[in-house]
């Protein structure tokens, strides 16, 4: 299928329709031991259960679950916490203040304007209160900025942390910030199933349900709504009852199945995400499956930003939009190749908000030293940004931020004179 006409198939008016958009179901003749045998790995024992439920945990127990803790309409989001991993294998300090963002270090007292929404790449993972791109630009500008990126999150549940923190709490300003797997997440229903294995916060969450021929996008809410609702995932009749027709769960059973199941699933979940099985010209089945799921996710982002431009119109609110990426897409992207998201890009062309793309700015500067990618990246780069990576996004982005503030700033003075 041709981008031009994917496009103009996919971007159409972003609405959530009540209309229910039923996944395809398992084939009769697929290996459901193989399945429940997968689905098993990812199911949590009572006890981790019993510390994802948990909220502030006290001082002698702050990472019990790594800092996430369970929320009905989000999945989860983040209490004080001390993690590894940090730079130079340090340990890094997470807190927050009362109403969930990260801990405010420069310029507390001062009224804030602007709120980041987002996942890790907003919340700055592997780093310590104070070292994040946010608290970087918010020394410079002199007022503060409020972080309220969770690790974990899709684009829709920071849509919908945008939604419940702007209602209590509005600013005039609002910075949404895409990762690369954020599209992805926008699909999942229970994060583990895609991930593969355990992890702290890989449970479920509220996730788009998309079908991209009829251009519907349905929002559903937390399957487990309640918090004693989370045990049912120690139960493996519930699960495989649950998740055995999870559109999510077929991709990844087709993409780690062997040629096999891809091609057993392939109808499967053509049929879920609306796409005809032979839609896209990619060879080998598992990659048309990648291209579906794919371009599935960018329609779910589509339909997200549209939702945020709507909201912001309708609140008189000014909004960024960023793309953030991990390092190997940028790596990518200085190598040249071609970028997974460009049907996204393309819908963003013209929009009339700052859309600030991260890979540009690493471009930029890349092409100064012109070092071995992978070399030039690791002064950046642990996984997460580390503070110095942080710092260069601050810097990248400091500008264009700063022209979107009314009333403005002012952080430039005289040039200095000599003082000897």
């Amino acid at each position: 299928m041709k981008r031009r006409d994917f496009l103009k198939l996919a971007a159409g008016t972003a609405v959530t329709l009540p209309a229910t958009v039923n996944a395809g179901t398992l084939p009769a003749d697929i290996d459901t031991a193989r399945i429940k045998t997968y689905l098993r790995k990812l199911m949590p024992t009572r006890e981790q259960v019993d510390n994802f439920l948990r909220r502030e945990q006290g001082p002698s127990n702050l990472s019990r679950n790594d800092g996430w803790t369970y929320d009905s309409g989000l999945g989860w989001v983040l209490c004080n916490s001390v993690r590894s991993g940090s730079v130079d294998n340090s340990l890094g300090f997470y807190s927050y203040e009362a109403d969930g963002a990260r801990k405010v270090i420069n310029h507390a007292d001062k009224p804030c304007r602007i709120h980041t929404y987002g996942n890790s790449f907003t919340h700055c993972d592997q780093v310590s209160d104070g070292e994040t791109w946010e608290e970087y630009l918010a020394a410079h500008i002199q007022e503060p900025i409020r972080n309220y990126g969770v690790g974990g999150y899709g684009v829709y549940q920071a849509y919908l942390r945008m939604l419940k923190v702007e209602k209590a709490d509005p600013v005039k300003h609002i910075i949404l910030n895409i990762w690369d797997d954020d599209h992805y997440r926008n699909l999942d229903s229970w994060r583990a199933t895609r991930f593969g294995q355990r992890t702290f916060c890989g449970y479920t969450l509220p996730f788009l349900r998309v079908n991209v021929a009829k251009n519907r996008c349905e929002q559903k809410e937390n399957l487990l709504p309640k918090p004693e609702d989370v045990y049912k995932l120690t139960d493996e009749d519930f699960v495989w009852e649950t998740f055995k027709d999870n559109p999510v769960l077929h991709v990844m059973l087709a993409l780690h199945g062997g040629r096999e199941a891809a091609v057993k699933l392939l109808p499967t979940i053509a049929d879920s995400f609306g796409f005809s099985p032979n839609q896209f010209d990619a060879g080998a089945p598992e990659q048309a499956i990648r291209k579906m799921h794919r371009e599935a996710a960018l329609f779910a982002s589509r339909n997200i930003v549209t939702w945020t431009e709507q909201f912001a119109k309708k609140a008189n609110k000014k909004l960024i939009l960023i793309l953030s990426f991990g390092q190997g897409n940028i790596a990518a992207a200085l190598r040249g190749q071609k970028p997974f998201d460009q049907t996204f890009l393309d819908w963003l062309e013209d929009k009339p908000y700052p859309v600030i793309d991260m890979r540009d700015d690493f471009r930029a500067e890349y092409q100064k030293f012109k070092p071995d990618v992978n070399a030039y990246l690791r002064r950046y780069y642990i996984g997460h940004l580390n503070p110095a990576g942080n710092f260069f996004s601050a810097w990248a982005i400091k500008d264009r931020i700063i022209s979107q503030l009314d009333p403005p700033v002012s952080v430039k003075g005289p040039k200095p004179g000599r003082t000897n």
